[in-house]
């Protein structure tokens, strides 16, 4: 019966988030790096952190950010499974490759691009979406990934005070991102590069002008990050963010 109640509490919290997102649409662009004027301020006030467990990618999973930063999420709502069984839930596509004289490879928006386990790059907010809904069939939980991509950082924060950490996307210590490695996408010929310094972790709170993550890469697990610098890392990845329901 505490279940249920947890489980309705949170329906109902999500579909008044899904409202408010309606007000704050960004017109975020898959696959396109912008520049766009970050919100002057903070949209919240006070503090408020998630208890979210910090599990480190290292040294498993040297590329495996998101599948850490999803496992993260999955134990909080009491799931228990580990960075190593939840890298079975996701598609690999394996690394890029010379073919007829040009680089192919996978496209991250569909599978992960290379292996968690060794060189690679990683993958993007549908593939996350796709593995936590395969885990959640196969395992019999009620869990339910939800693709919030394309929502301003700000619309985040109603998560958080629902008591929902949310997986985002951004750079590695926030550096600035650059156009890495590129491949020809095998499925439509499209030519893709790799946003250099990628990195997903698990917004879990806010505190003064901050925001708090868990770092599946940083020693210090939880660490902090101007909300203006976050956002403007956030949208250069995309708006990426999945949320669990």
């Amino acid at each position: 019966m505490q279940k249920y109640w947890h489980r309705r509490a949170i329906s109902l919290a999500l579909l008044s988030i899904f409202f408010f997102l309606l007000l704050f649409a960004s017109g975020c662009r898959q696959n396109a790096l912008t520049e766009e004027a970050v919100t002057a301020g903070a949209p919240w006030k006070g503090e408020k952190i998630l208890p979210v467990g910090n599990i480190q990618q290292l040294p498993e999973q040297p590329s495996g950010c998101e599948i850490t930063s999803t496992a993260m999420v999955l134990n909080y709502f009491g799931c228990g499974i580990s960075k190593t069984e939840l890298a079975g839930y996701f598609p690999v596509g394996g690394m890029p490759r010379r073919s007829g004289g040009k680089m192919v490879g996978p496209d991250p928006w569909k599978v992960f691009a290379g292996s968690p386990t060794a060189s690679g790059y990683g993958c993007f907010a549908p593939v996350v979406t796709l593995a936590v809904n395969r885990y959640a069939s196969s395992a019999g939980w009620w869990l339910k990934a939800i693709n919030l991509s394309g929502t301003k950082a700000s619309g985040l924060i109603p998560f958080i005070d629902a008591g929902i950490p949310v997986i985002v996307w951004a750079t590695i210590s926030m550096k600035e991102p650059y156009a890495g490695d590129g491949w020809f996408l095998e499925d439509t010929g499209e030519y893709f590069r790799w946003p250099a310094q990628e990195h997903c972790l698990v917004l879990i709170g806010y505190s003064g002008s901050d925001v708090v993550l868990s770092d599946p890469l940083d020693p210090q697990g939880t660490v902090r990050c101007d909300f203006k610098l976050f956002e403007r890392r956030y949208r250069q990845l995309s708006c990426q963010a999945v949320a669990v329901e």
